[in-house]
């Protein structure tokens, strides 16, 4: 039970219970996967509500098709109410007002970009000025494209938290940096056990398929990963690039072309449907993560629910998730050449212990153990095991 839930034997109010705020389906990407499994992870714990975005980015800052996702039109998240338009000031007051209303124990907001800075600063500030705690669980302490200004818009944001959740012990540290005394808690991220079966194993094209997945950003080092194949050329590797790009692929198709690897590439420049992603991660021998800068992952523990193992760079909080050897292989950011390295010396088929590995991983960290973590948070901020 939360703990500013008051006994009904002691009151005739009914229970304090949390509010969530943030993008859940039918919004896609992995901050809104994320934020529908913490938020229905809680309210089975403790009940609960949703405040959601009816919209979320303006058509112009978005790269892909859509925001939402085109299987799910017509869905709606149980619990959840669809009132804040990020760019919409009048929506943010409707929105506190609305949470207010519930007497919450607490808010819950996500945080990942500064450009939820405005919105999600009033929201807070305002909830605060009601004596509502809020917690904020930070995906990212600053946004990945790094700025200075960026910080001091996440440092004004999160001083209205009343205490903090992170994935990863680099986030923390970076958090206790920016707000010294903080009270943060850490709880690895849990797999995506909803993702569904794969409904066929597409054919293999190569010995060893290699996966890069989801949105395609500069800080994620794609390009190394292309350098890494075009030192592998003349061995049987075949790389998909499934993801919607934030600025093009053109010059990944050229890249590919001057190196003479092609025909080993696929690119998908698109969004996939969970159906689509489960196919791709169970063909996949392992997925890659050439990222050059990172606070963590959710492609880690996606790949993990298809006991798939990775190759990341061992930057920010990956190490603190990829067990080097175990559950995967870490490398040095940056280096082509140790990436082909690692590659090449991946074991076909993936060992069974291996294999064992990663299904202890994903059985160990739960969507409720992390809600239970947030909900009665332990004493000294550390991870509840």
């Amino acid at each position: 039970m939360a703990r500013h839930a008051v006994s009904r034997s002691q009151s005739h109010e009914p229970l304090k219970q949390p509010v969530v705020v943030g993008p859940v389906l039918p919004f896609r990407g992995g901050i809104a996967q994320h934020t529908t499994m913490l938020a229905r992870a809680i309210r089975s714990e403790s009940g609960g509500s949703v405040v959601s975005f009816k919209r979320l980015f303006p058509r112009m800052l978005y790269p892909g098709a859509s925001d939402r996702d085109p299987e799910m039109n017509t869905h709606a998240e149980a619990g959840t109410e669809y009132l804040i338009d990020s760019i919409n000031p009048v929506s943010w007051q409707r929105s506190v007002k609305a949470i207010a209303r519930t007497k919450p124990a607490f808010v819950i907001f996500p945080w990942w970009t500064f450009f939820l800075g405005p919105c999600f600063g009033y929201m807070a500030s305002a909830l605060r000025r009601r004596n509502i705690d809020v917690v904020f669980f930070c995906h990212n302490v600053s946004d990945h494209e790094d700025r200075a200004w960026k910080r001091f818009i996440a440092q004004i944001v999160l001083r209205q938290g009343s205490r903090f959740v992170v994935h990863t012990n680099a986030d923390r540290q970076r958090l206790q940096a920016l707000l010294p005394g903080a009270e943060i808690a850490v709880h690895p991220h849990p797999t995506y056990e909803h993702f569904p079966a794969p409904a066929r194993i597409p054919p293999k094209r190569a010995e060893r398929e290699l996966l890069f997945y989801g949105f395609v950003r500069p800080y994620k080092g794609l390009e190394v990963l292309v350098e890494a194949l075009g030192l592998l050329r003349d061995e049987s590797v075949f790389l998909t690039v499934a993801g919607e790009f934030w600025e093009g692929h053109t010059e990944l198709s050229r890249r590919a072309e001057a190196l003479g690897i092609s025909r080993q590439l696929e690119i998908r420049p698109r969004y996939h449907s969970d159906a689509e992603s489960a196919e791709l991660f169970a063909r996949a021998d392992v997925v890659v993560l050439p990222y050059l800068s990172a606070t963590g992952s959710g492609v880690i523990p996606l790949a993990y629910r298809y006991g798939c193992p990775v190759i990341a760079s061992r930057v920010g909080g990956i190490p603190d998730v990829v067990a080097d050897g175990s559950t995967g292989w870490l490398v040095e950011s940056g280096n082509a050449v140790a990436l082909a390295d690692a590659i090449r010396r991946v074991p076909v088929p993936i060992p069974d212990e291996m294999q064992r590995s990663i299904a202890r991983f994903c059985k160990s960290l739960t969507w409720q153990s992390l809600a239970h973590m947030i909900i009665e948070p332990p004493s000294d901020g550390q991870q509840d095991d």
